[in-house]
């Protein structure tokens, strides 16, 4: 369920973890020469081109597109981000773009005309002082940078193409405004009225519904930048477990949670974050963020990274105090029997339709309305008010049809809510979930659901907040012991640092323990024992990736309990790919678990920020 219908467009163990090299995939390349930088990465030029091949093949006339046209100068709170189709068609986030894509098999006099143009802006120095380095049709080598065989002129050649097309065809295609709504209006009527002034005897055909299909199928590049978006909404959703508390503000939660997400790489929030307590739980799409949170209230929490333009959309609800009451345990155990039974019943073929034997919305709901009653003795299926779910991808409400079945390479979510106003009471549990061949995978597995568990997390948390200030004190002023334990692990984070910078497992065995129980966390799975780690971190990794790796530490924090320790600093990575020498710059921030065995300090836990995995780049 996420606040905004229409959008434009780590840690893990203790306020834990980020995932290493988090944004590694997030590159800007910059050359010698000023070239314009894109924040995020984005898949191979090869299937862009694929994605539009299949367009082409469905269209009897040319295919004309705009991207987003940009307002930096108009206003200073604006940050462009460029139309999801047209993004998703040239995975390029230039403002002020066109495109066009002549159809398959095109009849009639086009031989002088490329099967598909890319139109860009023409290069504007005075502007660039401003707002930085734009591509434009002149930058040398322009074509193999986009992946296109023409690049032109938006100003010059972009209606001069129009009306040459219409010579030939007499259908063209766009994307046409919503007829309800006023759906897609200013930017899609201004489109159509445009079109029609330059090709004024054309019939003019709507093209969403064929990119829409397409977009319901997540390529493998899709699909990885899902997984980061996600497991990034994860380690923020656990900070926010374990600093839930009475007496904070919802803006302050969700300020955590958004600065969880950009330090692992996140460019934008996938729509407004919901922090919602007490009678503000009960309310969809509330973004007011400011009431101040009261011991005893219930809190949703509804908040998704964005990563590489593709956003998650994850749910918790948590008691504000760490405790459910009776009442409050009994509705959200209601509601995560729903999402179970819905789950369990998640496969290629089932639909998110509230009629018929394939409908997982009828399942949840069904559950929900022959278990609890409301204060008047009721049963609750009423206040299951909204759609079971909905599609993820570019838009956190991306296309999919509710009555549609399942295919694998969707990514849904799975959201059953039960909201009763009356009591200052609601619950909503989501997950992010990829439909597979045999049937489905959920993708947030690692954000706890169970009350227990979520009760335990919050204990454990308030407990190491007490001890954590208790323990600083002590260390800081009368403890010798711990002073001397908190400089040896400072030492050995030093020795880490360089084990990486020279991919030396030699020295990386005076830090870890060598045991099968250490582990190293990272978004394409975890590695266990230190034998494992030495080949896939150092060997495969650092050695294999990177010709040079430059890893640095700053502002540690230690925190040392008797025999355990756990230390979290932030980081700066520089490296070359070994593979074509393009620099790689990123930061982030870590956790690291210590034990004291036998009088010696060593790691047993790393969690590092992530990578997500391309076809250019296959990282871990």
């Amino acid at each position: 369920m996420s606040g905004r219908l229409c959008p434009v467009r780590s840690h893990g163990l203790s306020n834990s973890a980020t995932r290493v090299f988090g944004g590694l995939l997030c590159l800007a390349y910059i050359a010698a020469t000023a070239r314009a930088q894109e924040r995020c990465e984005r898949e191979p030029n090869s299937v862009y081109a694929e994605r539009r091949a299949k367009l082409a093949a469905q269209a009897d006339g040319p295919i004309v597109l705009w991207g987003f046209t940009g307002r930096e100068e108009v206003s200073q709170a604006y940050v462009f981000a460029q139309e999801e189709n047209f993004y998703y068609l040239t995975g390029h986030h230039e403002e002020g773009a066109g495109l066009i894509i002549l159809p398959a098999g095109q009849k009639g006099d086009v031989s002088n005309v490329s099967r598909e143009t890319l139109f860009l802006p023409a290069k504007n120095p005075q502007k660039e002082k401003w707002n930085g380095v734009r591509m434009s049709p002149s930058d040398p080598g322009i074509e193999a940078r986009t992946g296109f065989v023409a690049v032109k002129s938006f100003e010059s050649d972009f209606r001069s193409m129009v009306e040459n097309l219409l010579k030939t065809f007499q259908n063209f295609y766009t994307i046409l405004p919503y007829q309800k709504e006023l759906g897609g209006y200013p930017h899609e009527k201004a489109v159509v009225d445009w079109l029609q002034l330059a090709a004024p005897n054309a019939k003019l055909k709507d093209i969403r519904a064929q990119i829409g299909a397409l977009r319901q199928i997540k390529s493998p590049g899709e699909i990885a930048f899902l997984k980061q978006a996600i497991d990034l909404s994860l380690d923020s959703h656990l900070d926010a477990m374990k600093m839930m508390r009475p007496g904070l503000y919802e803006y302050q939660v969700a300020a955590k949670m958004v600065e969880i997400h950009a330090w692992g790489g996140s460019e934008a929030e996938g729509y407004a974050p919901i922090v919602g307590a007490g009678p503000n739980s009960t309310v969809l799409h509330y973004d007011k963020l400011s009431r101040k949170i009261e011991d005893g209230d219930i809190v949703v929490l509804d908040v998704g990274a964005q990563y590489s333009g593709y956003s998650a959309d994850i749910t918790r609800t948590l008691p504000a105090n760490g405790k459910f009451t009776p009442r409050q345990r009994e509705i959200y155990e209601i509601v995560l029997g729903a999402q179970n039974a819905a789950l369990a019943a998640l496969k290629p073929g089932m639909d998110f339709c509230n009629k018929g034997d394939k409908s997982v919305h009828k399942i949840a709901y069904n559950y929900i309305n022959s278990h609890g009653k409301d204060l008047h003795g009721k049963s609750l299926g009423p206040y299951f008010i909204h759609g079971l779910g909905h599609h993820i991808g570019l838009n956190v409400h991306d296309p999919g049809e509710f009555c549609a079945s399942f295919q694998p390479g969707m990514v849904i979510t799975v959201e059953p809510g039960i909201y009763i106003p009356e009591e200052n009471l609601g619950v909503r549990i989501e997950d992010d979930v990829l439909i597979t061949e045999s049937g489905h995978k959920l993708l947030s597995e690692r954000l706890p659901r169970d009350t227990v568990e979520i009760e335990k997390i919050m204990a454990e948390a308030a407990l190491a907040r007490s001890k954590g200030e208790k323990s600083e004190v002590r260390g800081n002023v009368s403890s010798a012991d711990t002073l001397a334990d908190s400089g040896v692990v400072r030492s050995l984070i030093e020795k880490y640092a360089k084990s990486v910078d020279d991919a030396d497992t030699t020295l990386a065995a005076e830090v870890w323990l060598n045991s099968p129980d250490v582990s190293f966390i990272h978004p394409l799975g975890h590695e266990h024992g230190f034998e494992q780690i030495k080949q896939n971190v150092y060997l495969r990794l650092m050695g294999d990736t990177f010709s040079e790796r430059r890893l640095s530490v700053h502002d540690v924090s230690v925190h040392v309990y008797g025999d355990a320790a756990w230390a979290e600093f932030y980081w700066d990575f520089d490296a070359k790919f070994r593979k074509d020498g393009s620099p790689l710059t990123t930061h982030g921030r870590e956790t690291q678990l210590y034990q004291k065995k036998q009088g010696k300090w060593r790691l047993v836990h790393v969690h590092y920020s992530g990578m997500p995995v391309t076809g250019e780049r296959q990282g871990f």
